[in-house]
């Protein structure tokens, strides 16, 4: 798996109601977490493959000094063992989280 950014959301101000009900209608279980206004998170290396969308907000995500900038309607999949950086924007972010399939070895 490569680090692949796509867009769950083909309208360009899409909110978190669309996001919850977008996952509800595949069945998927994601973790909700939120970041204030430029909150640097500390770096974290993902145990699994990872996808993350982030529903509200922006924030810059940062991965082997690559930034991606995410918008609402935005989605990353990333593998594991990635070291990740994230960065909220201007006014935070809510992103929904689901760790699966393999494990880094």
């Amino acid at each position: 798996m490569q680090v692949r950014k796509t867009r769950w959301s083909k309208v360009y101000e899409s909110s978190e109601e669309e996001l919850v009900a977008f996952l509800q209608a595949r069945n998927t279980t994601a973790t909700r977490w939120t970041a204030v206004e430029f909150e640097a998170l500390p770096e974290q290396r993902l145990d699994t493959n990872t996808t993350i969308w982030l529903a509200e907000g922006s924030a810059k995500f940062t991965v082997s000094n690559v930034g991606y900038s995410m918008q609402p309607g935005d989605a990353i999949d990333l593998p594991a063992g990635t070291a990740l950086n994230i960065t909220a924007g201007m006014s935070g972010c809510v992103c929904y989280e689901v760790m699966s399939g393999t494990a880094a070895g």
